[in-house]
């Protein structure tokens, strides 16, 4: 399969893969802190992802664990999701996702200030037209801020954005070459340990819940699909096709998001949810445009 193609079907994968974790997420917010949610799903995944990805990838952890791969980690999978929960839990995932509508932007800033890619026009457009996309298909949908609790979410909508935007860029800038499997199981075990001993005092506190069936499966989805196998498919695709190609596609989630609530909770989809899905899906496709040689400003955009 030709590398650029598995790179769109990856992107594309993945966000229906993170669209089901807003879901549950949000669900788990009403039983654990978002503390105990990042620990537990990212612990399950260090044991999930020699599974998925093969027993070979443990191996890696004798080329990858270093200073790099655990900061990259605290990024990626401790920080980020610490606040993506927190702001789950402060306000409906109709807000957050507006909110974090405008990671694809952030992802082209934070790409031009740390030097690791170029945007051109057409990534630039793509990126501007997904923004427009997901704010039309959220103000379309009706967005009602009742309370504090919805202004802080929405801060850390917003805030979540940005650090995936620092994750997405750094992984391209310290790892721009190396086997993506190998890289993120070495940045997940190291950030996952240190985070387990935080926060295992706290977690103690939250057994009851942890040990109810139903929690625990939820914990191993997220886990899993939209864990370890997500995670390894955005960061293969962003080193085949860089981080301002890949950065529009960010606003595939909130589409996932809305068909998932059409498909399985009945929700209607309006003329504003087809018009909004239809830019961010046109702005991903424009960024994926292949460039002619002349053309291509930089080999990590």
């Amino acid at each position: 399969m030709d590398r650029r193609i598995q790179a769109v079907l990856f992107l594309i994968l993945c966000h229906f893969l993170w669209s089901t974790n807003n879901i549950i997420g949000r669900s788990l917010s009403e039983y654990l802190s978002p503390l105990a949610i990042t620990t537990l799903r990212w612990l399950l995944a260090s044991l999930v992802y020699p599974l998925v990805m093969g027993l070979g990838v443990v191996k890696g952890l004798s080329i990858y664990a270093n200073v790099k791969t655990l900061i990259l980690g605290l990024v990626g999978f401790a920080i980020f999701n610490i606040a993506l929960y927190q702001a789950l839990a402060l306000a409906p995932s109709s807000i957050v996702g507006l909110a974090y509508g405008f990671t694809p932007i952030s992802i082209i800033i934070v790409g031009v200030v740390m030097k690791v890619s170029k945007p051109d026009t057409l990534q630039i457009l793509g990126s501007v037209l997904s923004s427009i996309g997901v704010t039309l298909l959220f103000t379309a949908r009706g967005i009602d801020i009742e309370a504090y609790r919805d202004s802080i979410g929405i801060l850390l909508g917003i805030l979540t954005g940005f650090i995936w935007a620092i994750y997405t860029v750094m992984q391209k800038k310290l790892f721009p070459e190396g086997d993506q499997r190998l890289i993120t199981y070495a940045s997940l075990v190291l950030s996952t340990s240190l985070l387990g001993v935080v926060s295992s005092p706290f977690i103690y506190r939250e057994v009851s819940a942890i040990s109810r069936p139903e929690i625990l499966l939820q914990l191993l989805w997220i886990a899993a699909l939209p864990g370890a196998v997500a995670y390894y498919m955005w960061n293969k695709a962003v080193s085949i096709v860089g981080s301002g190609t890949a950065a529009p596609y960010s606003n595939l989630l909130p589409v996932f998001t809305a068909l998932l609530g059409y498909v399985i909770l009945g929700e209607k989809l309006g003329f504003g949810d087809i018009i909004g899905g239809l830019l961010i899906v046109g702005g991903s496709a424009i960024s994926t445009i292949p460039r002619k040689p002349g053309n291509r400003i930089s080999s990590n955009t």
